[in-house]
């Protein structure tokens, strides 16, 4: 039987979690590629946080926080 410690320590995923911080380490699919055709931007949430995907003008993709770090806004 696990221990309420042990169910903390591996379902717990935010950032600054233990499991958090391993799955971090780790590539995830969020989106197909043809999702970011007809629109260059989409909201995801992944490890308990809200993100912005997007694609850029010469088609890469990147991914950044959907929050202005620098004003929180």
């Amino acid at each position: 039987m696990m221990t309420p410690e042990d169910n903390e320590l591996l379902t717990k995923v935010g950032p600054g979690t233990k499991m958090g911080e391993l799955l971090r380490r780790y590539w995830h699919p969020i989106a197909a590629s043809d999702e970011m055709t007809p629109r260059p931007t989409k909201a995801v949430r992944i490890l308990g946080e809200t993100l912005v995907l997007f694609r850029d003008a010469l088609g890469n993709l990147g991914l950044i926080g959907d929050r202005c770090p620098h004003r929180a806004g």
